[in-house]
């Protein structure tokens, strides 16, 4: 929850002065102004909500930046480092942040962060049914091996919690796995998920994905995996090994759309041996999970909004 990791005044201004479904992203900077993602466009944060100048935005010291920080490790940064090496803290709600600093080296491996610059705090929202539409094409009545594309903040990431949970209510019992690397699907708490992603959902967080998709099929012999943001070989390994062994996966990967993702590395190779079947094109054009468009495995349009 949004109070328990920011200053009272900051909370009474997100909760009271702004409609807080349209809250998506705070970004705080130490000396610089507060900007907020609010309704997928950004402003600065004032005390009567949000402006499109500077002008009385509120400016955060470094002071008030680590004891965010230290607020949201619930004051014990050790139970949090192993968190805190790959840059961020995930906190009860779903609410994840995304710290900057200083990297702290010993013995060539990334120990942990201090002198922290920036932050941003990233406030999951759930959208039911924000996929619908694509899951009659996707996961319907079979399930299709599925890659969501978009530019970062497209809602991506919602569109897989969506998918997951209605797998869950299909007329089918489908067992899905959810390879949660950076906890931003399921954003287990204490082993607890604190998004719905379905009574049919096992989670694996904080591993990467190579290692969550050869364990996870060993262990919990899943239907389909859902995974986020495939982004270098490694993970394109990991959607191969699944394939092979006859696992559907619904993953999705930053791009903006099929020509784009054709130019990243290792993705020109998968998408020539037709691996995913079915292909959806988000953006931001009427806010974030606008539908562009699905395709088939040859990028032939099968539904277009």
């Amino acid at each position: 929850m949004i109070e328990k990791i920011l200053p009272e005044f900051l909370t009474d201004i997100l909760k009271n002065k702004l409609d807080y479904n349209y809250v998506y992203e705070i970004r705080i900077r130490s000396q610089l102004p507060i900007i907020v993602n609010y309704g997928g466009r950004y402003y600065y944060l004032n005390s009567e909500g949000v402006g499109g100048r500077d002008d009385g935005s509120i400016v955060t010291d470094r002071k008030m930046l680590e004891a965010i920080i230290y607020r949201a490790a619930d004051y014990s940064m050790y139970a949090v480092n192993n968190q805190l090496k790959h840059s961020f803290i995930t906190v009860t709600g779903g609410i994840r942040i995304g710290i900057c600093g200083e990297l702290v080296i010993e013995d060539q491996k990334i120990k942990s962060v201090k002198n922290f610059t920036s932050l941003v705090i990233r406030i999951p929202h759930e959208v039911n049914n924000c996929a619908l539409t694509a899951y009659h094409f996707i996961a319907q009545d079979e399930i299709y091996n599925s890659l969501i594309i978009s530019p970062p903040g497209c809602g991506k990431t919602t569109f897989l919690r969506d998918i997951a949970r209605l797998l869950s209510q299909s007329d089918f019992i489908r067992n899905t796995l959810i390879i949660d690397e950076r906890y931003e699907i399921a954003s287990c708490y204490n082993g607890i998920p604190q998004l719905n992603v379905g009574k049919f959902t096992d989670v694996i967080s904080n591993c990467d994905k190579l290692y969550g998709f050869e364990q996870g099929i060993r262990a919990m012999k899943p239907d389909v995996i859902i995974t986020d943001e495939l982004a270098n070989q490694s993970d394109l390994d990991a959607v191969i090994y699944a394939a092979g062994c006859g696992v559907k996966i619904i993953a999705s990967a930053h791009a903006y759309d099929h020509t784009d993702l054709i130019n990243k590395p290792g993705f020109d190779n998968i998408i020539k041996k037709r691996l995913f079947e079915r292909f959806v094109v988000l953006s931001n054009k009427r806010g974030p999970g606008t539908y562009e468009g699905v395709y088939d495995n040859q990028f032939n349009k099968i539904y277009i909004p």
